[in-house]
């Protein structure tokens, strides 16, 4: 099994798990079944009523948390039998200890988060089963909720599985040297392209440990496709990637997967550093 990290801030990462040696439980192997069918749809035209709702599918899938998706990829232990050792790729700007701090935090963190709202589809599954369709139209809000729970339930598991080889080492990260020739040598000629301005530098600035890497649970509701130019920039890291990169590195890689998970990772970390700060609370009337 194999873990890249791409930076696509110093401060904020892309995440993509190749899982090398995983054998697919009979679960895994309807839900890709189904994926297989859904993606039937993609040829019927825009203007019809099948192409308009695989449009709107797809914008709704693409608002999922880039998290979720990265944690769906890890096998679980079951589907992970085979899986003896995780490699974690990445270039040499990050650091192994900073690597392995933010994975494990983000297991932790997003386990306990995917159980819950797991139980909550679990909830809605036999509501949503309740409602009239037309004829010939399948009930989409049954199968969408569906697709929800299981990939919470995959995103849980995988965050289990990954935690698990963090504490018993069984890792190694691994500097590309590649990749790492490549953010020293083709990002600082990016830094004034138009989706890596930012604000004047902030009055401090915190550091990787303390930083918001992965972001927290609540970005996950509220995360769009907004570009840095519908927005203002909040934070002084520039951006280091553009989708050009993206498929450059996934050519580099030939991995089938990469350019799609990164490249929408990406969408989503700019389009956070994109939001406008929130306004400051009203001030409280002064006392007489």
């Amino acid at each position: 099994m194999r873990v890249y990290v791409i930076p696509v801030t110093r401060l904020r990462w892309a995440l993509h798990c190749n899982p090398v040696n995983a054998v697919p439980t009979r679960m895994t192997q309807w839900a890709l079944k189904a994926s297989g069918k859904w993606s039937q749809w993609a040829v019927y035209p825009r203007e019809s009523w099948r192409g308009r709702i695989y449009a709107y599918g797809e914008s709704l899938m693409d608002r999922i948390d880039f998290r979720e998706y990265f944690l769906k990829e890890i096998p679980t232990k079951d589907e992970g039998r085979l899986v003896s050792k995780v490699d974690i790729v990445a270039p040499a700007l990050l650091s192994e200890s900073e690597i392995i701090a933010e994975l494990r935090a983000l297991a932790q963190r997003q386990e306990p988060y995917h159980g819950r709202w797991m139980k909550y589809c679990c909830y809605m599954v036999p509501l949503t089963s309740l409602f009239t369709v037309v004829p010939v139209v399948p009930n989409f809000p049954l199968f969408y909720n569906l697709f929800r729970v299981y990939s919470h339930y995959k995103a849980r598991h995988g965050a289990r599985h990954l935690l698990h080889m963090l504490d018993r080492g069984s890792y190694e990260v691994v500097h590309d040297s590649e990749l790492s020739r490549w953010y020293e040598g083709a990002a600082p000629r990016r830094l004034d392209s138009p989706d890596s301005r930012t604000l004047p530098a902030a009055s401090g600035r915190c550091s990787p440990s303390e930083a918001p890497l992965l972001g927290p649970e609540s970005d996950a509701a509220d995360a769009d496709q907004r570009t840095l130019e519908g927005g203002a920039p909040l934070l002084e890291d520039p951006v280091l990637v553009t989708d050009g990169d993206v498929a450059s590195m996934g050519t580099y890689l030939q991995l089938p997967l990469f350019e799609s998970a990164i490249r929408r990772a990406r969408h989503q970390i700019v389009a956070r550093l994109s939001k406008p700060p929130p306004p400051p609370p009203p001030s409280p009337p002064p006392s007489r």
